[in-house]
């Protein structure tokens, strides 16, 4: 009985101590995002956990903590277990402006996380409304300069936020923020003839501007975009550094670093494939994967910028 008894409790530390060495990840792993569903961070969410899914072998959940302005998923991930069964796909905002603007943040944006990689760089395009008799950003400036303009963003502090302030800077104009939660209302009252522009993710406006319901003027980005070939950037009109906004993989702060490698690996081989990349920059996005070393260099910098250009704008979110 003594002999049986010892080989159970041996076959059952063997069962347990190889369970514990499985390798990363050996359970389904949750990836939030903190935008609605149906955006950017939606989209390149659920092509990560995909290719995670594929190249890993394990689940990957995307479950949506949307809200004040990307900071209630953000938070949550940041004070997560580092063992990299909660990781957050993120876009620039959340990290490197929310703890600009907010007296009190409540996260570091750069040292509470571990960045995994950049995955996608973003472009925001500025679009009127179908009352706004503008063709070019030349048009929309004189017209600004005789008649009120209402610029609606995804949200105080957002990437769409600071493109609105960088283009009224830029082109000497003065226009009301209007803030959302997120891109589907302020689509709906710009078709109802409620705000005059926004600067939103074109990989979130591109449907409505192909189906000819808004009308594209300008591109924030370097090049024109190839989803939209014919939209001239606002460089190309005069216009200088209005932003975009990048989403990327990150992990809390103290993720083992094997466990940061067999993503970051797993995720660059799946996104360099040529259909992916065509698949994604489809939808208006750029892919762009950046390293953890190079994604954290990129998100200090970003955090610096904005600190200087707040002792401009002076955006203070409550």
């Amino acid at each position: 009985m003594k002999i049986i008894l010892h080989l159970a409790l041996a076959a059952l530390a063997l069962t347990v101590s190889s369970a514990y060495a499985q390798p990363y990840p050996n359970k389904p792993v949750k990836v939030i995002i903190t935008y609605p569903a149906g955006g950017p961070a939606d989209q390149i969410a659920r092509e990560l956990a995909n290719g995670l899914s594929q190249s890993l072998g394990q689940t990957f959940v995307i479950e949506p903590k949307a809200g004040a302005s990307g900071s209630i998923g953000t938070s949550f991930v940041a004070k997560s277990a580092p063992d990299g069964y909660t990781l957050l796909v993120g876009a620039g905002a959340p990290h490197t402006a929310v703890p600009v603007f907010t007296a009190k943040p409540p996260y570091d944006g750069v040292t509470e996380f571990k960045p995994i990689v950049m995955i996608i760089d973003v472009p925001n395009v500025m679009v009127v409304a179908p009352h706004i008799k503008a063709n070019n950003v030349k048009e929309f400036i004189e017209l600004a300069k005789t008649k009120h303009m209402t610029f609606a963003s995804t949200g105080t502090g957002s990437s769409t936020h600071l493109a609105g302030e960088i283009f009224q800077i830029e082109a000497k104009v003065k226009m009301t923020h209007a803030p959302y939660k997120g891109a589907a209302p302020v689509v709906n009252d710009m078709l109802g003839g409620h705000v005059d522009v926004s600067f939103l993710n074109l990989s979130a406006m591109l449907p409505h501007l192909k189906s000819g319901r808004l009308k594209a003027i300008g591109m924030s980005s370097v090049n024109r975009a190839p989803a939209l070939p014919d939209v001239p950037t606002l460089t190309e009109q005069g216009v200088k550094d209005v932003t975009g906004s990048w989403y990327g993989l990150l992990a809390p702060a103290g993720t083992p670093e094997a466990i940061v490698q067999t993503l970051y690996t797993a995720a660059t081989k799946y996104f360099n494939q040529p259909e992916v990349r065509a698949r994604v920059e489809a939808t208006g996005s750029e892919i762009k994967l950046l390293s953890p070393k190079q994604f954290e260099d990129a998100m200090i910098a970003e955090k610096a910028e904005l600190t200087e250009l707040n002792k401009i704008l002076n955006i203070r979110i409550e």
